[in-house]
């Protein structure tokens, strides 16, 4: 009677304890996945926040999960092997962000041909008797997005009491670019020792545009390398994606052995360091 009042005893603190550790397990992953979230919408939602994106946080984090899952789905059922089923539905993971690095960059570019023509709008306005704030405003009235939905704001923080200097800065800031950081520059120093903003905002744009030129010098005379490095970077996994579901008896060993994971792990290692060194070689400072 004894040992059976102790057998269930022991059950009973065996099953407390089981579920102790499954809660505090639970507990963790929640706290964890609250923490994630929380980062995840501050930082995504402070870029669509920034370039003007119609998205919210959590819209776009639910296609970033639908994304992840449908492409693990996509490699497993295509593959039938569980390491491409990770691969893909780590794509799957980062491609929205991708595609979001990409329209902001291709939003920043936009920026920078507009930035021309912002400057000349500004200087006719200056030239015109208007105040630095005032020809701001004209550049928000006269230009298209995306110029005009920063100067916009600019002018917005302005007319809430914000100094212009300051506001200059936090758009230079917001934006990271340095064609608007020499224009921020050039305001301030001329705001401050005196001259001609008219034709300092001329010379500018000048300035500017042959910087440009230079720039899409460059870009053509890199193109070569930039294909080789998305042609390089992407072969691997298109063969082996290929060979897999070809014969996939002879893809196995890479994936089931030992030596075939020191294989694939040797193989990444040396695809890193070649990325690694395209990259270094194709992007030129100007």
């Amino acid at each position: 009677m004894v040992d059976t009042l102790l057998y269930i005893l022991s059950y009973i603190l065996i099953a407390v304890g089981l579920g102790w550790a499954g809660y505090a397990m639970f507990e963790a992953v929640q706290l964890g996945y609250t923490r994630y979230r929380q980062s995840y919408d501050k930082k995504i939602g402070g870029e669509l926040q920034k370039n003007f994106m119609p998205y919210s946080p959590d819209r776009f984090f639910r296609n970033n999960m639908l994304a992840m899952v449908g492409l693990a789905a996509v490699g497993y059922l295509w593959t039938d092997s569980v390491l491409f089923m990770l691969l893909f539905g780590a794509a799957g993971y980062y491609l929205p962000k991708l595609s979001l690095k990409l329209s902001i960059k291709k939003r920043a570019e936009k920026l920078e041909l507009q930035l021309v023509d912002a400057l000349y709008v500004m200087s006719n306005s200056v030239s015109a008797g208007l105040t630095l704030p005032m020809a701001c405003e004209v550049v928000t009235k006269q230009l298209v997005p995306p110029v005009s939905q920063e100067f916009g704001l600019l002018v917005n923080e302005v007319r809430l009491g914000v100094p212009f200097d300051q506001a200059l800065e936090n758009m230079a800031a917001r934006l990271k670019s340095n064609n608007f950081d020499l224009m921020t520059t050039s305001i301030l120093v001329a705001r401050q020792t005196g001259g001609n903003i008219a034709e300092i905002f001329k010379s500018l744009a000048l300035s500017i545009k042959e910087i440009m030129r230079l720039e899409a010098k460059v870009k053509a005379l890199t193109a070569q390398g930039r294909m080789q490095s998305i042609v390089l970077g992407g072969l691997p996994f298109f063969l082996a994606a290929i060979l897999s579901k070809i014969n996939p008896e002879l893809m196995k060993p890479l994936f089931n052995t030992p030596q075939g994971t020191a294989i694939l792990f040797v193989a990444a290692i040396f695809w890193l360091i070649g990325i690694y060194l395209i990259r270094k070689v194709i992007n030129i400072d100007i």
